[in-house]
């Protein structure tokens, strides 16, 4: 799909947007009020809102516009956390993922330190997604959405009691569905503004030509007006045209709804996990990383307190470049694995590239051979090439039975690509979604990162591939010999 640039879609978009009338708080930011506030807070201040006094809601709220689109993108992250962490996915995700032979091959088949990793995944994803609605709770006239950071923070602390957030409510499930309608609508807004960009560039093209195709250009002039109605209409109904106060309190509500089913599911194997509490002071728990335990402590929104405004507004300028992805799960890998050495990118080109030759009906070329050669470090060609020629001095005394040997390597190698290569392809997804050029508006449930080769063991990994193209020259070899033959 074409990009669009920030100037481009002002221009196609120029026209004012009523501003909604003045109106009380909604249900929505009520129960966050509620879910915000300290457990210490004394019964008679119930009246009073715990960040700032609710008629500071009732001023006008902005609208998103030119904000939308990123908006969107991190409403749809939201909306994948979500559905992950669902009875049925995590049910699959214990019997399926975590139990599949190249996960359990490679990474580990420690159900606790897997769930650890998958834990502080999610936590992190979440963090970043807090991150970004707590900039936007900044642009809001209410005044709890304003310190959203303080709220996150405190709620991971244990300060604030939110186990009264039912993961599977009705009320949840309005807003799911409400945020999965206006992603909706933003995607179709972009498709359309750019479907009338490329319009507006033939537009001025056919007047050139006007005389001598004036029924073309008739046509064409009714699609352009309908294309310019379609982009009003989505611009309505889309986050374009929501007002900050509105939307941001839809996703906050979400992101402690998600925080508290991390909590719930993955707590009776990840002890170390933040906890909520209804005691005044946060427990302190010892957050110690290994290998077999990785960290699950939250990495952003290090207020100590609700009430202490002088540490967050010396604190909070740390928050505003946190928001490009945390780090500590990715550096968190272990020296012996393939993440750590920086190859976990490039190990599954090698490997999805060996999978497509040998499934094709083609015969591998040289020159594709020899790219893949190329594509491996100094030490893996090192052992490449001393594998192939143990392998050809061996061919050399038994070349009758080379039929059977290049069908031996094809069962093998069928073997190995059927547990390596799903490993390699949700290599490729993850870098993917992670991407913001090339995240979708897709709401499915994301890739974990154990599910790629970060976490593989090297040596293994290393192997296995070797294996594959030594496997693969072996074939070609018999391949060719049988194509000069004429066979």
């Amino acid at each position: 799909m074409k990009k669009l640039n920030k100037t481009t879609l002002h221009k196609l978009t120029n026209s004012n947007v009523g501003i909604p009338k003045k109106k009380k708080p909604t249900t929505v930011l009520r129960r966050l009020s509620m879910a915000w506030r300290p457990a210490g807070v004394n019964k008679a201040s119930n009246n009073t809102h715990v960040f700032g006094n609710a008629k500071s809601s009732s001023s006008s709220s902005p609208t998103f516009q030119i904000l939308a689109f990123e908006t969107a993108k991190c409403m749809v992250r939201l909306v994948a956390l979500y559905k992950s962490l669902s009875d049925d996915e995590f049910l699959q995700f214990q019997k399926s993922i975590m139990k599949s032979p190249g996960v359990a091959t490679l990474n580990s088949d420690d159900e606790t330190y897997l769930l650890g990793l998958a834990c502080k995944d999610m936590l992190e994803n979440l963090d970043q997604a807090a991150a970004i609605v707590s900039r936007l709770g900044k642009k809001c006239t209410d005044g709890e959405l304003n310190k959203l950071d303080i709220a996150y923070h405190n709620m991971k602390q244990g300060i604030i009691d939110v186990r009264h957030l039912d993961f599977k409510s009705k009320h949840v499930g309005k807003i799911i569905e409400q945020m999965e309608k206006y992603a909706s609508y933003t995607s179709m807004l972009y498709a359309s503004l750019v479907d009338l960009e490329e319009m507006q560039i033939s537009e001025k093209k056919m007047k050139k030509w006007k005389r001598n195709a004036s029924r073309n250009i008739n046509y064409f002039n009714e699609e352009i007006s309908l294309r310019r109605k379609q982009v009003v209409h989505f611009r309505k109904i889309s986050l374009w045209n929501q007002t900050y106060d509105k939307i941001v309190g839809l996703m906050a509500e979400i992101v402690c709804v998600i925080f508290v089913r991390i909590c719930t599911i993955f707590g009776p194997f990840v002890p170390s996990l933040p906890c909520t509490t209804r005691n005044r002071h946060p427990i302190r728990r010892n957050y110690n990383s290994s290998p077999k335990s990785p960290e699950v402590r939250g990495s952003s929104f290090r207020i100590s307190a609700i009430t202490n405004t002088e540490k967050f507004i010396t604190k909070s300028k740390n928050l505003e470049g946190n928001t490009g992805g945390n780090q500590m799960l990715i550096h968190s890998a272990p020296e012996n694995t393939v993440g750590a050495a920086g190859l976990a990118l490039r190990y599954a080109n090698v490997i999805i590239m060996a999978e497509t030759y040998f499934y094709s009906t083609t015969t591998m070329s040289k020159s594709a051979r020899e790219y893949m050669f190329e594509m491996l470090p100094l030490n893996l060609k090192q052992t490449l090439r001393g594998k192939l020629k143990s392998h050809w001095c061996k061919d050399a005394e038994a070349r009758e039975g080379q039929q059977g040997l290049a069908e031996r390597w094809k069962v093998a190698l069928e073997e190995i690509l059927g547990w390596l290569a799903p490993m390699a392809h949700d290599t490729l997804q993850w870098q993917q979604e992670r991407n913001l050029e090339q995240r979708s508006l897709d709401a499915k449930p994301t890739v974990l990162l154990l599910q790629t080769l970060h976490f593989s063991d090297l040596e293994k990994t290393e192997a296995a591939i070797v294996e594959i193209l030594v496997g693969l020259s072996c074939i070609y070899r018999y391949e060719n010999q049988m194509n000069k033959v004429g066979i």
